[in-house]
């Protein structure tokens, strides 16, 4: 069973979206790493995107996450154009991204990575910094380590550092860079869990990973991709039978 309520927004659905990208297109020296791309997430959706390397899963994000722009096309949250915003504006409004590098001030404390991220926050600024944090920390079970380097923890333990650094931005759609990649099976299963908790609190997740046993248990809805393009979307179940889902991960690389 899925961890969500909802679901990318199926045709015929009247609620607003809260992201809609359509018909993105970004092409590097030529090459098109996405191509008139289109798609929605409701509020409280738990999406998969996934296709195999080079799909353009990763540009997507940047594209969503005002780390990059759209040659053409457009990206909506909550009603509004994103795509010309910087970065920070974007994270400001509510858009949070962990990334497939872990990225954490190794220099620095978790408790300071966390204040650099709130800072950063749509509540930048604003009192309760401290409770946030602690809230954060507990929720991906690191508040043990608030005072530790973060640059000298594993692996997996700076991985929940990141995602606690979203967290406590309080954002309304995270973007998951392959949150269990390179990661031992016991901590797959706690991100899991953790990101299951998320959705049941109505959190709004879009998650690229090629682990695909996780993202059939996690995600209600799978957009796949492969050559920069859209190539089909459904329940894990219908595109696990697709012949063209198959094609793409497993023949013709």
């Amino acid at each position: 069973m899925s961890a969500g309520s909802a679901a990318a927004t199926a045709p015929g659905t009247s609620a607003r979206p809260l992201l809609e990208v359509a018909h993105a297109s970004r092409a590097f020296g030529g090459i098109h790493a996405v191509e008139d791309v289109s798609f929605t997430v409701a509020p409280g959706a738990v999406t998969g995107l996934i296709g195999p390397n080079g799909a353009g899963k990763t540009t997507v994000f940047n594209l969503l996450s005002g780390i990059d722009r759209p040659d053409s096309g457009r990206v909506v949250f909550e009603g509004r154009r994103i795509d010309g915003l910087s970065a920070s504006r974007v994270t400001r409004l509510g858009v949070g991204r962990t990334f497939q590098s872990v990225r954490v001030f190794g220099d620095m404390t978790v408790r300071e990575n966390l204040r650099v991220a709130d800072m950063n926050g749509a509540r930048g600024g604003t009192p309760g910094a401290a409770t946030r944090i602690a809230e954060a920390l507990d929720f991906v079970d690191m508040a043990a380590h608030v005072d530790a380097t973060a640059g000298l923890l594993s692996y997996g333990q700076r991985k929940l550092v990141e995602l606690a650094m979203v967290l406590v931005q309080a954002p309304k759609l995270i973007l998951l860079d392959e949150p269990v990649a390179g990661v031992n099976p016991v901590l797959v299963e706690k991100i899991g869990d953790i990101l299951a908790r998320l959705a049941q609190r109505g959190q709004t997740l879009l998650v690229v990973e090629h682990n695909i046993p996780f993202v059939t248990r996690l995600c209600d809805r799978v957009i796949v991709m492969a050559n920069g393009s859209i190539l089909t979307e459904g329940s894990a179940a219908q595109v696990q039978k697709d012949a063209r889902v198959l094609e793409a991960f497993l023949g013709g690389q």
